[in-house]
């Protein structure tokens, strides 16, 4: 089972290829949490689908109902830290019963959200401060006519959208990184960034493919087969049981990829960074 793993740097091809073979070998170990996970992650569309409108749409910010996605985002993580000691086993060879990984899972879910939450506050204060010195920047430096406020509001909002991206996708391993490693908030933060801090581009190439897949054959189901699947944060009207089955059925296939390329490529970028340092330092 060592070959699950990279012993060595490998291209994207090679991570794909990979990340598909510890899928291949880990998908019954971990179907059970995979289950779970999308059972809870789809909980909102069944109840949406049961009122008949959707319950979560156009919330208010202080709206008693986003705590109760805030427990289902959690219960959710809960399944997918599982679902990753659970495959980090099979790598190992390891067998521990389905309560010691659902144990783990409870215990590092605390630090994954902490560490999430501080995430998206560095998100979203570079947002504000960018929102910030807009106005400062069109009245010092830009004439004040319509077509170059225009313009400049365009690309403050396109340099904004990458700059979010690219924040979160420093952070990407942040859960790897406390489930399996162990490593504490702050640290994981720190490792994560440090590990993707010049790999920006071949990260977020790697790990947007399951998604990226996933949208594609949602788009192929919807349009080429119409089959009225709900395809997420493009359309919000109300959609039939069977699609929703459907939607979650993928999302239980794909889910295991994406956990399997986080264990590859975390791999693949530690030894990048070892072989860095080991230059550096002869």
């Amino acid at each position: 089972m060592d070959t699950l793993l990279p012993s060595q740097p490998e291209s994207y091809t090679q991570l794909i290829k990979r990340s598909l073979k510890l899928y291949r070998q880990s998908f019954k170990h971990v179907l059970l949490f995979s289950f779970l996970m999308a059972v809870v992650v789809f909980i909102p569309r069944f109840l949406s689908y049961l009122i008949g409108q959707d319950l979560f749409l156009n919330l208010k910010p202080l709206d008693f109902h986003r705590l109760w996605l805030f427990i289902i985002n959690v219960a959710g993580l809960i399944f997918f830290i599982s679902l990753l000691w659970r495959m980090h086993g099979v790598i190992c060879q390891a067998h521990e019963p389905l309560t010691e990984d659902l144990s783990l899972g409870i215990k590092r879910v605390f630090y994954v959200v902490v560490a999430a939450i501080l995430q998206s506050a560095l998100a979203f204060g570079t947002t504000i401060i960018i929102l910030g010195l807009l106005p400062i920047i069109h009245h010092y430096l830009l004439p004040t006519t319509h077509f170059s406020t225009m313009i400049l509001i365009m690309a403050i909002f396109v340099f904004e959208f990458f700059l979010i991206i690219y924040i979160y996708t420093l952070f990407a391993f942040l859960t790897p990184l406390i489930a399996i490693e162990k490593k504490g908030i702050l640290s994981a933060l720190q490792r994560s960034a440090y590990l993707v801090w010049n790999h920006w581009w071949r990260t977020f190439s790697v790990q947007v493919t399951p998604w990226f897949s996933y949208l594609l054959l949602l788009f192929l189901l919807k349009y080429a087969f119409k089959i009225d699947v709900h395809i997420y944060f493009i359309e919000s009207s109300h959609h039939h049981i069977l699609g929703t089955l459907i939607n979650m059925i993928l999302f239980i296939v794909y889910i295991p990829w994406v956990a399997a390329l986080l264990l590859v490529q975390l791999k693949d970028l530690e030894l990048r960074k070892q072989i860095h340092e080991n230059a550096y330092t002869t």
